[in-house]
């Protein structure tokens, strides 16, 4: 069987969370010939996409206020990436393109990535004092102690770990906040930080099942096999997300040679904890608007989700396959040759919907800030 998906997620590009109907889905990706180029589901409603210069939007349809600000602003960023993407829409988000709503949703995501970045740290310290602790040299876990009681502790952990390393303190605090930003999405063990990309595998995890369900039950059967190909994706993207969360929080096990680590090859580190991000990108613009499949009619929007089905690419069995030595390609490859037999394109966007689209688009932008 020929493998037809793309090499790397880069190469696959980042889901835009635009809210023209016609660019729902579209992704954007660098091109070495021309900046950065799109593609956009074909805009004639058959299987495959539409890929065009990036500065060449205007020429297949009338971008939204939203989307033109978007792109202008998706233009200027060093490298494109999940994150830098999410940064941006938040950012016209912000400044009240897509509603007043999704601008005060923005502005409470900014706030509570601010908390989260302390709470992160906090739960770092808490590991590192841990892990560095002699048994039975406090009576109390840190967890439970008192906070200044806490503080003090930290300072100790941290001189301990800069002697045994032979760094400073003052580079082990710069470590602890370099591994402060690398899992301020994963978060730890027990999720006790909330952390996005957890959260984002049960919320994919809930809707695989409701839509199988769906399917199950789907008199048409174009209808099923779209349901079947949204809901197999879903489950394969969740049982690699679980193995790639599973190492990253491994790693926090022995804190001590992951400071160390940080210390020689930071990016590499950033590498891991960042591949959560490529592998969930677009799918929570799938899970919102499966969220909005009673407005605008589930078989409608079966049909829509099924042509934004992300395809795997092979990147991922490097990711997910080095650590058994197994390469679960096949699986991958059969669920990327099911979309030329069920993808159906939506084409309400073309028969006089569009404004309750866009308002329905601007409600997911909310939801995924």
């Amino acid at each position: 069987m020929d493998d037809a998906r793309p090499t790397t997620f880069l190469e696959r590009g980042v889901m835009v969370r635009f809210t023209t109907p016609m660019l729902l889905g579209s992704r954007v990706r660098p091109s070495g010939r021309r900046g950065l180029e799109i593609a956009v589901p074909s805009p004639a409603g058959v299987r495959g996409f539409y890929v065009l210069p990036l500065r060449g939007l205007s020429d297949i349809c009338t971008p939204t206020l939203h989307d033109r600000q978007l792109v202008e602003l998706i233009e200027r960023i060093p490298a494109v990436t999940p994150d830098a993407i999410t940064g941006a829409t938040r950012q016209v988000a912000r400044e009240g393109y897509a509603g007043q709503d999704a601008a005060a949703a923005a502005t409470e995501a900014a706030r509570t990535q601010a908390n989260q970045r302390l709470v992160t740290n906090y739960r770092l310290l808490l590991l590192l004092i841990r892990q560095t602790e002699s048994p039975g040299e406090h009576a109390l876990p840190p967890e439970r102690d008192a906070p200044l009681s806490v503080q003090r502790r930290a300072e100790r952990a941290v001189a301990r770990l800069a002697h045994e390393a032979g760094l400073s303190p003052a580079a082990v605090v710069t470590a602890m906040d370099g591994l402060t930003e690398a899992y301020l999405a994963v978060g730890f063990r027990g999720d006790p930080t909330r952390a996005r990309y957890q959260g984002e595998l049960l919320v994919l995890g809930e809707m695989a099942e409701e839509v199988a369900r769906w399917g199950e039950l789907a008199v048409d059967s174009q209808h099923s096999g779209c349901a079947s190909l949204i809901a197999r994706s879903a489950r394969l993207t969740v049982d690699a997300g679980r193995i790639l969360v599973e190492r990253v929080l491994a790693a926090t096990e022995d804190l001590r040679g992951l400071l160390l680590r940080w210390t020689r090859d930071a990016e590499g580190v950033l590498d891991e904890t960042a591949r959560l991000a490529w592998l969930l990108d677009g799918w929570s613009v799938m899970t919102g608007l499966w969220r909005s499949a009673d407005r605008m009619g589930r078989a409608a929007t079966i049909g829509e989700m099924a042509v934004m089905v992300p395809s795997m690419p092979r990147e991922v069995t490097r990711w997910t396959g080095e650590a058994t030595g197994e390469a679960p390609d096949e699986p991958h490859s059969i669920t990327h040759s099911m979309r030329s037999r069920f993808v159906i394109r939506m084409t309400d966007w073309r028969t006089g919907r569009l404004l309750e689209l866009t308002e329905r688009n601007e409600a997911i932008v909310k939801e995924c800030l």
